[in-house]
């Protein structure tokens, strides 16, 4: 099979969105640049949004778990779904920008201006959170437990944690430099996985750069890191189907986890 074409992805953006006051190049990883919208953001599917929200009412039935935290939610593509099914939705995400543009779109969900690693939700509050678009992992192995142990102070017993994240099987055998040929260009990708995190590399036309960087988590790992914050792993599954297991020939992979009693 021929390689999927990987770009680092935000799931949070729509296809009008390439705000200027975004951070410049050579920042900090995972901030998604101007260049970037430009180059790769060709907005979301509507069909790609209605099966992912349909992946999380099924780990999260509206009957038991109604309010849900929505962690990294940039503009909102998937707190606006849920909240036309009847969940009760809390968004939170750092970038301002995006958050005025969710408040714009719909009303329903209640939307917070909050970085993940500063965010402590009150006790107990939430049914269920939900990472999704890779948007866990992004920081240290420390960093990156106390972002999950808080999650996990937030919703209530028997309540439940769904991420999607990066599949370190799949980048294990897809490493290495190509060419990406997009419709402004050529931007020359480089990935690696080293010590458990993959670490890509954009290179634009004109010399700008972009890197993005994430702790990787196979099953046996991500039921390590639960188990120390107080969840237990249900299960793992790829293609936004849980009967499926993880593959390495898909980059994706799901975790389903519930809080202990």
């Amino acid at each position: 099979r021929s390689q999927p074409i990987f770009v680092p992805q935000s799931r949070d953006y729509d296809s009008a969105s390439t705000p200027a006051s975004r951070p410049k190049m050579e920042s900090e990883p995972n901030v998604y640049s101007r260049q970037w919208f430009e180059f790769f953001h060709a907005g979301n599917d509507e069909a790609r949004t209605i099966r992912e929200t349909e992946f999380i009412c099924r780990c999260a039935p509206l009957s038991n778990f109604r309010k849900i935290l929505d962690v990294c939610c940039g503009m909102g593509r998937h707190a606006r779904a849920l909240s036309n099914r009847g969940y009760s939705v809390t968004g939170i995400d750092r970038d301002t920008d995006a958050i005025a543009k969710a408040r714009e779109l719909a009303v329903g969900p209640n939307y917070i201006v909050a970085d993940i690693r500063d965010y402590q939700p009150a006790p107990e509050t939430f049914d269920a959170a939900i990472v999704m678009g890779q948007s866990f992992g992004h920081f240290d192995v420390g960093t990156n437990r106390d972002i999950l142990r808080r999650l996990v102070h937030g919703i209530r017993k028997r309540g439940r944690v769904i991420l999607d994240l990066w599949n370190p099987e799949f980048f294990k055998a897809h490493q290495g430099e190509r060419a990406l040929k997009v419709s402004k260009g050529v931007v020359r990708e480089n990935k690696r996985v080293t010590d458990d995190r993959l670490v890509v590399w954009l290179d634009y036309p004109e010399a700008a750069h972009e890197q993005f960087d994430w702790q990787l988590f196979t099953p046996e790992q991500m039921e390590q890191l639960a188990i120390s914050v107080g969840l237990g792993l249900l299960v793992s599954g790829t293609d936004f189907d849980l009967t499926t297991l993880p593959s390495p020939a898909n980059p994706r992979i799901q975790f389903l986890m519930e809080r202990a009693t």
